[in-house]
This record gives C-alpha cells, sequence and structure tokens, in this order.
C-alpha cells in the first residue's frame, strides 16, 4: 500500500490544464491577478480587502502601494517561493495575504511569526513605539485548520480574557478556510444569494475547475468587479510563459505531496509490519487485527486533517468510505 501519485497521472493532470482561464487559488496567478501595480488589479484587490474586512464608508481602503509588486520577469520558479501580497493602505496599515494550498508546519504560528515581523517593519530603529503601525494577515487556505469550529472565516486579536477589551488594535490575523466555505457554494448554484465576500471567495476557489462556468457567470452577473477579474484572468491564463510558470509550480506541489504521502505511508508499513511481527510472536491474532483497524483509522484522521477527499483517504488506507465519513465528523 503507498501514497505515491503515478508520475505519468500526475503531469496529465497538470498539461491537461490546457487553455482553459487558470485557477486564482494558485499563489502565482493570484498574486499575478491581485499584486500588479496597474490600477485594475488595484481596484479589484481593495473590493477583495474591504468585502474581507467588512469596512464600509470612512473606513473603506481607497488607495494601497505594493510592498511587493507581481514581477513575472523576477520570479526565478522556486517552488519555496512565498508568492504573498504585502501592502501598505492610506492609513499606514499593513497587510499581508497568503494563499496556501497545503497545509505545512505549524501553520498558525507560522502566521503569527509572519505578522510579528510585518509589524516589525512598521518602525525604523530608534523610532518610539507608538509609531507601530496596525498589521493585519490574512491567510486563504485550501484545507481545513482550525478544527474547534465550523465557521470557515475566523479572526484573531488579543483580547482582556474575562471581560473582552482589547489590548491594541494592532494584531489581526484572519484564517478563510475555503473548504469549509465550499459548502455553501452550492446555496448560489441552487437558486440562493452569496454575500458579497462569499463571491469573491467563489470566485477565487471554483474558477479555472472543470464545469465551472455556469456558476462563474452567475458571480459576473452579479459583481462589475468580479467581472473585470475574469476579463483580467482571461488575459493571464493567454500569458505564455506565466502559464509554463504556473504548470512548474504546480508540478512542483504536486511532486512534494507525493513525496509527503509516500514517506508517510512508509513509515505506515513499518510500523504496520513490526506491530505484525510482534503480535505474531505473541501469538495474539486478535490483537493484531485491531492494531491494524486502529493504526488505519490514525492515518485516516491525519490524511483528512491535511485535506485529502474521502475516495482517497479509503483507497489508501482500504477503510470502508463509511468509516472515513465518519472518523470526518469525529474531527
Amino acid at each position: 500500500m503507498g501514497y505515491n501519485i503515478d508520475k505519468r497521472t500526475r503531469d496529465k493532470d497538470v498539461i491537461s490544464m490546457g487553455n482553459k482561464l487558470l485557477s486564482p487559488l494558485s499563489d502565482i496567478i493570484f498574486k499575478a491577478l491581485f499584486g500588479r501595480e496597474e490600477e485594475n488589479s488595484k481596484i479589484i484587490l481593495m473590493d477583495f480587502l474591504n468585502k474581507i474586512l467588512e469596512l464600509d464608508g470612512e473606513m473603506k481602503i481607497k488607495e494601497i502601494i505594493h510592498l511587493s509588486p507581481f514581477n513575472i520577469q523576477e520570479f526565478d520558479g522556486d517552488k519555496g517561493s512565498i508568492l504573498d501580497i504585502k501592502i501598505k493602505t492610506e492609513r499606514e496599515e499593513r497587510i499581508n495575504i497568503e494563499v496556501q494550498l497545503n497545509n505545512a508546519d505549524d501553520f498558525r504560528k507560522r502566521s503569527l511569526y509572519y505578522w510579528s515581523k510585518m509589524y516589525a517593519e512598521t518602525i525604523n530603529e530608534g523610532e518610539s513605539y507608538e509609531r507601530l503601525k496596525k498589521s493585519i494577515v490574512i491567510n486563504l487556505l485550501d484545507f481545513n485548520l482550525i478544527h474547534e469550529t465550523e465557521k470557515y472565516h475566523t479572526i484573531y486579536k488579543i483580547r482582556e480574557i474575562e471581560e473582552g477589551f482589547n489590548l491594541t488594535e494592532d494584531l489581526e490575523i484572519h484564517y478563510i478556510e475555503l473548504k469549509k466555505f465550499e459548502k455553501l457554494i452550492e446555496w448560489e448554484l441552487n437558486g440562493g444569494e452569496l454575500e458579497e465576500v462569499e463571491l469573491w471567495l467563489t470566485f477565487i476557489k471554483k474558477t479555472g475547475k472543470e464545469g465551472a462556468e455556469i456558476l462563474l457567470e452567475k458571480l459576473v452577473e452579479r459583481s462589475e468587479t468580479i467581472k473585470m477579474a475574469k476579463e483580467m484572468l482571461e488575459k493571464i491564463s493567454g500569458d505564455e510563459l506565466l502559464r509554463q510558470k504556473y504548470y512548474a509550480r504546480e508540478k512542483a506541489r504536486l511532486d512534494e505531496i507525493s513525496r509527503i504521502k509516500y514517506a508517510e505511508s512508509r513509515g505506515y508499513e513499518t510500523g504496520l509490519e513490526k506491530g505484525l511481527a510482534e503480535g505474531k510472536a505473541e501469538g495474539k491474532a486478535e490483537g493484531r487485527a485491531e492494531g491494524e483497524l486502529k493504526k488505519a483509522k490514525e492515518t485516516a484522521k491525519e490524511l483528512l486533517k491535511d485535506g485529502m477527499e474521502v475516495a482517497l483517504v479509503a483507497k489508501y488506507t482500504k477503510l470502508p468510505v463509511e468509516e472515513i465519513e465518519n472518523i470526518q465528523r469525529e474531527i
């Protein structure tokens, strides 16, 4: 039993993207769309941020300065490159947006670390601490991270434990878990009406996916800004250099998933073989079966937390789909 993604299947998946719209959920495409110096790119980014941060009236972001604007010529294609968007607003606030498709490291601590670095960069050495500026980190995640709630959008600040008042307004971290949000997309398809911020999240999550054309047209009809984003994405998707860098980055991402899952499977198999040998030596056949089942369930739980689909988890662990769904509900 192994998790190694067949190379031919993987490469076919990447190549079969053809000339269709590239997915904004890819970090390189997200930055190419929202992270340019062009006016239209700034317009859609400000609209996206105002919706995510729920800013109205005078509090709306009306001007942004890119601190790391997108430049395809400067991107070397390194799979380790972090293609986040860093901006400064007219109120001198800093905002960092990161797109992540796979859970890696301790992501909660990682985003807090990113916030602390950005916050520290808002003053120069020798300046008064009062010059520190509010810093906001927005994490767009295509996996489940916050298992304590079913909410897809959670926001964190520093508050006094008993009375709930903020120590300072300077810290704000957002997690937007698109796998949790995806359940709401059916609402739009079945005649419901998503909120404006949810239109953006649907655009980011579904554009470029098979069968999403009708849904995309619905989004365009409801939002002029998303219509602008779609037109920009069509131009981006027609850029041959960018497409090749996108393919290379996506291929590297799939390779990394394959490597990690294969390593996990080998570790699982080694542990299973050891357990079987020990069980055989002790003559505990029933214990071996229980041990195998327990290990398979533990592996299934970890794979589900990493965002793997139920059908694939069932395939790799040899557990029934019903059992995997029961484990998923318990997470």
